[in-house]
């Protein structure tokens, strides 16, 4: 009898990965990998779940076994206190649970085979919230964290900055090789509230460090005075705390979009523990103020600081590590000498000078580095890798129109440019998703399962590639 062979026929695609139907799609900018969300609460997470499947379970499970070293017994602790300590906004509470009904429509199962129940929305909660929980259950703090601002005379020699204003952000934090190679950059257009660009991990709905369309950038620390007593409200975990003032902006309705904005909000979100939020907007001139420090801490209240406030690095540099200075003497942190050393070597910041501090004040556990030009509506990122942390990695360069608007109009399809044509025979695609070298995915963005392979009907797919990662288009003809 004579058998059918399978022919297939790759096409490099230079368009996103569109899921037909969904909020969502996935771009790659070389090594880096972009995921654009847009819609309603449920619609974006439902996007994310459906397009990230498989990876946002995978790493919910290793992060937390692997990365934390928590065990499957005092997690079931943990997930039955939260919402006695903490509350999440109703509308991002709606997103988790998009985000898992996407997963199942994908095709996956939600089951955890280490917790004997299925993932459910509480779950992604706590993944977006583990530094909060840290300071409440005493748990090892996953956030370490720097970041310079500088402006005015200090940035008038660059040629781009001209005056203005730019940081540079390190984001240290505890990490498993897993989470390196599934670094986002996440953008979001929600039908409420502004457009921001976050960066992140497959289930994460909240924001670490972000700007957003107003040009207001604003990244957390946590602080060295961690002492949680003051239980009169519930806490909102301050990655969601973010979130909001980046969804929100002008968050006191005065038409200003200023760290006024942040810390009214922040006073109006108590928090555990410490946290330190490094925020600013376009500089305009001497006479308001650019960038400021929110210093969240539960113990003693939330206050600010601004360039004035340290008399060594003033009045055109403002630094964060994780020290608290307003109501607390600084702690002695050897990154402060460093910057400190410098800046008064060459008080000239350029954007490439900036990028050389934020690396020598870089960990082994730094898995972002980023910089910040809202003035120019422009950031730089860098991701880790198993072999370089993020400082030590070239930066990519985006410009704001680079990423938004983050969708069109209607769903459609671009004609791609081919730039290669291979023939495989039937046999050699099945190896390829056997040695797992590939995923398979059909024109509606759903996974298809090696089970389905091999009854798979003539049409057009898709194939993710790692290492790089590239999405290819396949033409399946039997």
């Amino acid at each position: 009898m004579k058998t059918g062979i399978i022919t297939v026929t790759v096409i490099f695609l230079l368009i996103p990965f569109l899921a037909f139907g969904v909020n969502g799609s996935i771009e790659y900018n070389g090594e880096q990998e972009i995921l654009n969300l847009w819609g309603n609460n449920y619609e974006m997470g439902y996007a994310q779940g459906y397009l990230l499947n498989q990876r946002i379970i995978d790493l919910f499970v290793d992060y937390l076994f692997n990365g934390l070293g928590i065990s499957p017994a005092v997690y079931t602790y943990l997930y039955n206190q939260y919402w006695n300590y903490f509350t999440v906004p109703s509308h991002y509470r709606t997103e988790a649970k998009g985000l898992l009904d996407g997963i199942l429509d994908a095709g996956l199962s939600i089951y955890l085979d280490s917790l004997s129940r299925n993932m459910d929305s509480t779950d992604v909660l706590i993944t977006n919230s583990f530094g909060d929980i840290s300071y409440i259950f005493s748990y090892l703090n996953p956030f370490g964290c720097s970041s310079l601002s500088s402006w005015g005379n200090a940035t008038l020699v660059d040629t781009l900055l001209n005056g203005d204003i730019i940081m540079g952000r390190n984001l240290d934090f505890t990490h498993t090789e897993m989470m390196l190679r599934n670094a986002l950059i996440m953008t979001f257009d929600p039908d409420t509230g502004k457009d921001w660009v976050g960066f992140g991990y497959p289930g994460i709905i909240s924001s670490i460090s972000g700007m957003n369309e107003d040009m207001l950038a604003v990244e957390m620390n946590m602080g060295y005075h961690t002492n949680t007593i003051n239980f009169s409200s519930k806490f909102e975990p301050f990655q969601f705390t973010q979130r909001e003032i980046l969804e929100i902006s002008d968050y006191n309705g005065n038409d200003t979009v200023n760290y006024r904005d942040v810390f009214e909000k922040c006073i109006d979100s108590p928090n555990s523990g410490s946290w330190l939020c490094h925020t600013m907007v376009p500089y305009i001139d001497s006479s308001t103020i650019a960038a400021a420090v929110i210093e969240c801490v539960n113990e003693s209240g939330d206050t600010f600081r601004t360039a004035e406030n340290d008399t060594n690095l003033r009045p055109w540099n403002l630094l964060l590590l994780n020290h608290e200075e307003v109501n607390y003497a600084p702690i002695y942190d050897p990154r402060y000498s460093i910057v400190l050393d410098s800046i008064n070597a060459d008080s000239n910041i350029t954007t490439e000078r900036m990028f050389n501090i934020m690396r020598a004040v870089s960990s082994y556990n730094t898995i972002q580095t980023m910089l910040f030009l809202p003035n120019d509506s422009m950031f730089a990122i860098s991701f880790a890798d198993s072999l370089h942390n993020a400082a030590n990695k070239t930066p990519y360069w985006y410009r704001w129109v680079d990423l938004f608007p983050n969708h069109s109009g209607g769903v459609e399809e671009i004609k791609p440019v081919e730039k290669q044509s291979n023939i495989l025979l039937y046999s050699e695609f099945i190896k390829l998703l056997k040695k797992g070298e590939v995923i398979a995915y059909n024109i509606s963005g759903r996974r298809v399962n090696l089970a389905e392979i091999l009854s798979i009907s003539s049409g057009i797919y898709f194939i993710r590639r790692e290492n790089p990662t590239r999405i290819y288009k396949l033409l399946i003809l039997r």
